[in-house]
Parts: C-alpha cells; sequence; structure tokens
C-alpha cells in the first residue's frame, strides 16, 4: 500500500493546511515525516492522506494556494508483527 505524506518546510504550513482539509472535510492526519522522505528543507512535520483521497486533497491545496514542500507517496512499511510478543 502506498501512503501519502505531505511535507513542509516549517510547522506553520502544515498546521495552516491541516485545518483547511479539515475544513472542507478531507480527511488526513499529522505524522512524523518519514525517513525516507526528510530532506534539508522539511521541517519533520507531514499530513499523512489516503490514496484514495489524495486528488481531493490536492484540489483543495490548489484552491487555497496553500504552501507545503513536497507531496511524496512511500510504500507502507509498517510491520504489523512488531511489538508482539506471544
Amino acid at each position: 500500500m502506498i501512503r501519502y505524506y505531505i511535507l513542509f518546510e516549517n510547522y506553520d504550513q502544515g498546521l495552516a493546511l491541516h485545518d483547511l482539509l479539515d475544513s472542507a472535510g478531507v480527511e488526513n492526519r499529522i505524522a512524523p515525516a518519514p525517513a525516507a522522505a526528510r530532506g534539508k528543507l522539511c521541517c519533520g512535520m507531514s499530513l499523512l492522506i489516503r490514496p484514495e483521497i489524495i486528488e481531493e486533497a490536492k484540489e483543495v491545496i490548489d484552491r487555497h494556494n496553500a504552501v507545503y514542500h513536497s507531496i511524496v507517496p512511500v510504500k507502507d512499511m509498517l510491520n504489523s508483527h512488531r511489538d508482539r510478543y506471544c
């Protein structure tokens, strides 16, 4: 599964877009930027968007000229067996 992360240069940009997406009814979640996608300009915060609604998120970004650094698709690397001891 691919997950989309919207990266920012600073937290203010991230929180502003989070509020815009919430107001538009676009589901998003504040998350740490994945290590594979971090660059020199990334502040470490990202918004996590499900693949089926990424186009809707992009429409909100375009409509409001929201500021962000990049949108990065990252293959889901979650290990469902991590931290299981039984």
